[in-house]
């Protein structure tokens, strides 16, 4: 099955400002960053039910090499991941339950 892939704007300002963030720190470091958050979303989307179920339906994945993680609904009408945060690991626990 092929899902859809949407993303809130609240995680689209999380990988920014993670970007910018890394970016700052080291030339090049943002660049790893996005990659990372685009090849884990692909994960995701070929494989939406692999990750664990964290809270109420919310699902998270892991970036390799940051301390990230990529919190995610699984909607089955139609089939879409709907990326909800990507979150620090240090922020995640109240940072998602607020968005929730």
């Amino acid at each position: 099955m092929t899902y859809s892939v949407s993303i809130l704007s609240e995680a689209e300002n999380d990988i920014d400002n993670a970007y910018i963030w890394y970016e700052l720190r080291q030339i090049d470091l943002g660049t790893r960053f996005y990659k990372s958050v685009e090849e884990s979303i692909q994960f995701i989307s070929n494989n939406p039910n692999s990750c664990e179920e964290i809270y109420k339906g919310i699902r998270r994945f892991v970036i390799k090499k940051f301390p990230y993680g990529i919190y995610y609904k699984v909607i089955f009408d139609p089939l879409e991941i709907q990326i909800i945060g990507v979150i620090h690991f240090k922020r995640s626990s109240i940072s998602i339950r607020k968005r929730i």
